[in-house]
């Protein structure tokens, strides 16, 4: 690869798998992709899935592992240091002070328009995944747009968010973006690196899931949002970058 990569190039380079048209934007696609013959794509958010965390975890994600192995792990330059305005960079393609979104509330008035909302003006059929309020600011733009309660612990989040994705795929959308939270709970916890290293082991075996459950032309992506941000492990790994993985099904 060579231009550095940024989390503002998820949303384009999504966008040339679905081949559906980009506004004036600061990402630019990732090069390569066009060749794997696809026109889905399956986009896994893990909250603070650094890219030092996962170099250091990856003996423990053997899916992930794999992923990386047969298609491309990236090392992302991280454009904020919290959720909501990272996940509104890697959904916009633009950065934060250009999309000016810094929490939910904010994402509900923008009238910024998001990569779902691309594909969807163009007949794509899209589906998003995540906790509820975030979820809520999808509706009436996407098909498919499903909450998990935030109360729920870490774990069962977790797992609702795959179940709901399981089912969002019944629905044939080109298009799905969830987001895990496993890791940054346990490091809000103030979790040492068991703790982190539970949470992740934990969203490996769910990404598995995940993988072979889409379709055969469809594109993963999994990424970060932010570095640890929080607790006792804040800054102890990289601050500025985050984890990418991209992988075709069958490469596998």
């Amino acid at each position: 690869m060579s231009r550095s990569i940024k989390l503002v190039d998820v949303a384009p380079t999504m966008a040339r798998v679905l081949g559906v048209k980009t506004p004036p934007i600061d990402g630019r696609p990732i090069g390569g992709v066009e060749g794997w013959d696809c026109d889905r794509v399956a986009l896994a958010i893990v909250d603070s899935l650094g890219y030092g965390l996962y170099t250091s975890l990856e003996p423990y994600l053997p899916n992930m592992r794999k992923m990386a192995k047969e298609g491309l792990l990236l090392e992302a330059e991280a454009v904020a240091t919290s959720t909501t305005p990272a996940i509104a960079s890697i959904l916009t393609g633009l950065l934060p002070q250009n999309h000016g979104i810094s929490n939910t509330s904010q994402a509900s008035e923008s009238e910024i328009r998001s990569l779902l909302e691309w594909a969807g003006s163009e007949g794509v059929r899209s589906a998003v995944v995540m906790e509820e309020e975030g979820a809520r600011t999808f509706q009436g733009f996407v098909e498919i747009a499903l909450g998990v309660p935030r109360a729920l612990s870490a774990p069962d989040f977790d797992r609702q968010i795959l179940a709901r994705s399981l089912e969002a795929l019944e629905g044939d959308p080109r298009v799905l973006v969830a987001h895990f939270v496993g890791i940054d709970r346990a490091a809000h916890r103030g979790g040492g690196i068991e703790e982190i290293r539970e949470a992740a082991s934990a969203i490996d075996g769910l990404i598995g899931e995940m993988a072979a459950a889409i379709s055969e032309r469809a594109i993963l992506m999994v990424c970060g949002d932010h570095p640890i941000h929080a607790g006792r492990l804040q800054g102890a790994f990289d601050s500025g970058s985050v984890a990418l993985i991209l992988w075709w099904r069958e490469l596998g």
